[in-house]
């Protein structure tokens, strides 16, 4: 499933948590209704904003990582390193090299 797809079905997956305690909020607390749907709009909320969190988490760790490939160090004293625009110590003589 593509990243769009996952975005989208998180999107509805929240608007649906979102309603289902509204809905159950109105049905079940004993309260007048404008107390009943405020309760269930406010447990809503948080239960989308933590399943957005975490949808969030999950599709962005389950992207390719950058730079696969192509870094590698031969040598006695060599570094690999992906995109690295800084300075590199490797500890000899306290020495920095750019």
């Amino acid at each position: 499933m593509n990243r769009t797809a996952r975005w989208l079905l998180l999107a509805v997956g929240s608007l649906v948590v979102f309603g289902l305690c509204v809905w159950l909020g109105d049905a079940l607390l004993p309260w007048d209704r404008p107390e009943r749907i405020g309760a269930g709009a406010g447990a809503g909320a948080v239960l989308a904003a933590v399943l957005v969190a975490w949808g969030s988490s999950a599709i962005s760790s389950s992207a390719p990582p950058r730079g696969t490939g192509g870094n590698t160090a031969s040598g006695e004293r060599s570094v690999a390193t992906g995109d690295n625009s800084g300075i590199i110590v490797t500890g000899d003589n306290g020495t920095i090299q750019r």
